[in-house]
């Protein structure tokens, strides 16, 4: 056989279509990129896979991104319509203090809402995840964008809070741009000044109809803003939270197609604008308020409607409230307080109305038993020998007596069993109608079901106490064993920053677990501590 009978090697080029879109698609961008470079064959098999999920962290890729759309738009000359690349889905990260400091100009709102409206007419199925960092409220892009239109943005992530670089008004008096521009504090400087001057940090109407009024966000699904001013131990004490802001009809038009909405200190967020929210947002199932200024009466509100139609809640309460301190000083002096006063205690509703939560975390100065236990429960824990209490401190450490762990899940368990089976028992002895047979069959189908449902998504809860208990004298060993006879399936894990102690708890093994690495996070934050990147972290929340 001569060498020019031999078949050439295998490569890339040489595989089938089906199965070399297989590998390409399973490659990250960066490999994509190189693998473009090695043959003209290859550079058009990569582009499909290449352009389908980009990713454009700078203006100055953006802007490149957009030139090669123009170069290889093909236009139906029918109907106008142009079409460049296949992009599923585009995630865009800018920076305008790096911008500007690149570029020597503020990226404004006008300029990137013009470039997303490029994109979204070659792709007019295409969706935009816009993340903006180390930007402020009163800055650029974030400023001005009630008056632009950025279609296609199904995903807001905005990293807030920075403070506006100041500098003297030049000769002729005028105040230079870059006066608006937010500066990039590096993550390794000390001493920052953390505070946000101005009407822009208060609770206000404008601030927020730029996101919900569906116009400036014509298809914005999820939205999350992210402030970094807080860390004043009086945050949540300006009496800000009680100042109402009205919305017009018009204002929260967006609000209608709000999924997800993510909240984290931002001084902006008071009772208003959470009752607002969750009124005109009928689709939302997954809220995060993280350290915002919300009274207990407000959360109060919000749990008793909301539970029940959220797949996902996360609500971490600042350590320095004072509505959670007058809640607990409130449900330790019941004969002190008018008749007609309802005292917000939220443990209550988790139990109540969170059954269907796929996965929740409630991290608050106070939690209780009250998560776990109804009226019925602790009257027949009590009338088997358990005290009311087990003799804890503030935090909930015990002091005096020992948690009987045994007698707590034997009662439990006896109570839940005979709730599930003793009214179907009953009605087995009375004599059935074949209707009762049925929804007795269907309910025996729901709980069966559900077993399954939880075990294939993984149901979870995340419980911290700050402070302590609510009622003084309980436990967080308590809350410990109470997790343990909750509903099979779901994984718990519980914290006590008091104690620095953590667990996990999953079936019926309970597991410590080390507390700085699981819940460090919400620890409360000292005056000089090196602040966290949160552009680090936005990406993938």
């Amino acid at each position: 056989m001569s060498q020019f009978d031999r078949e050439p090697p295998a490569s890339l080029a040489t595989l089938p279509t089906e199965i070399a879109d297989s590998i390409y698609y399973s490659l990250p961008p960066s490999s994509l990129c190189a693998l473009a470079r090695v043959s003209r064959d290859i550079y058009a098999a990569v582009q499909g896979p290449l352009y389908r999920r980009p990713v454009i962290n700078s203006y100055r890729k953006l802007q490149a991104f957009i030139k090669t759309l123009n170069h290889v738009a093909s236009w139906d000359k029918k109907t106008g319509d142009a079409r460049s690349k296949n992009i599923v889905h585009l995630t865009l990260m800018i920076d305008p203090a790096k911008e500007e400091s690149t570029a020597g100009r503020p990226l404004i709102a006008v300029i990137l809402a013009r470039m997303i409206r490029v994109i979204a007419r070659y792709n007019e199925h295409v969706t935009i995840s816009l993340i903006i960092a180390h930007s402020a409220c009163d800055a650029q892009p974030v400023h001005s964008f009630e008056s632009e239109e950025f279609p296609r943005v199904t995903t807001l992530i905005l990293d807030l809070g920075g403070e506006p670089a100041t500098q003297s008004p030049s000769s002729s008096g005028a105040r230079s741009i870059n006066s608006l521009l937010p500066v990039r504090r590096s993550i390794h400087q000390r001493n920052y000044n953390y505070s946000t001057s101005g009407i822009r940090c208060a609770p206000n109407a404008k601030f927020w109809t730029r996101f919900f009024n569906g116009s400036s966000f014509p298809d914005l699904r999820r939205l999350e803003l992210h402030h970094r001013s807080r860390t004043s131990p009086s945050y949540g004490d300006s009496g800000m939270e009680g100042h109402r802001i009205l919305f017009t009809e018009l204002d929260t038009l967006g609000l209608a197609r709000i999924e997800r909405l993510v909240v984290n200190s931002v001084p902006e967020f008071n009772d208003s604008v959470l009752m607002a929210g969750l009124q005109h947002a009928p689709l939302l199932t997954d809220l995060h308020i993280e350290n915002c200024a919300v009274t207990y009466d407000a959360l109060d509100k919000l749990l008793l409607h909301a539970l029940p139609v959220l797949h996902r809640l996360v609500l971490r309460v600042s350590p320095q409230s004072r509505f959670a301190r007058h809640a607990r000083e409130a449900l330790n002096r019941p004969g002190r307080r008018p008749d007609h006063e309802e005292i917000p205690h939220l443990c209550t509703h988790f139990r109540q109305r969170g059954k269907n939560l796929k996965h929740y975390e409630f991290a608050a100065p106070y939690i209780c038993r009250d998560l776990f236990l109804d009226e019925y429960e602790k009257a027949k824990l009590h009338e088997s020998g358990h005290p009311g209490t087990l003799g804890g401190d503030e935090g909930g450490v015990v002091v005096q007596g020992e948690l009987d762990t045994t007698l707590v899940v034997g009662v439990l368990k006896r109570i839940r069993q005979a709730r599930d089976t003793d009214s179907v028992g009953q009605k087995l002895l009375e004599g059935t109608n074949m209707e009762e047979d049925r929804r007795i069959l269907e309910r025996e189908r729901s709980m069966r079901t559900r077993r399954a449902t939880i075990e294939k998504e993984g149901w979870t809860r995340r419980l911290h106490a700050l402070d302590g208990m609510c009622i003084s004298g309980d436990t967080f060993e308590e809350l410990t064993a109470l997790a343990n006879v909750e509903e099979h399936g779901i994984g718990w894990t519980l914290g006590s920053l008091p104690e620095r102690r953590a667990f996990r708890i999953v079936g019926d093994l309970i597991e410590p677990i080390r507390y700085s690495s699981e819940f460090e996070r919400d620890r409360p934050r000292r005056a000089r501590q090196v602040e966290r990147d949160l552009n680090d972290e936005l990406v993938g929340q």
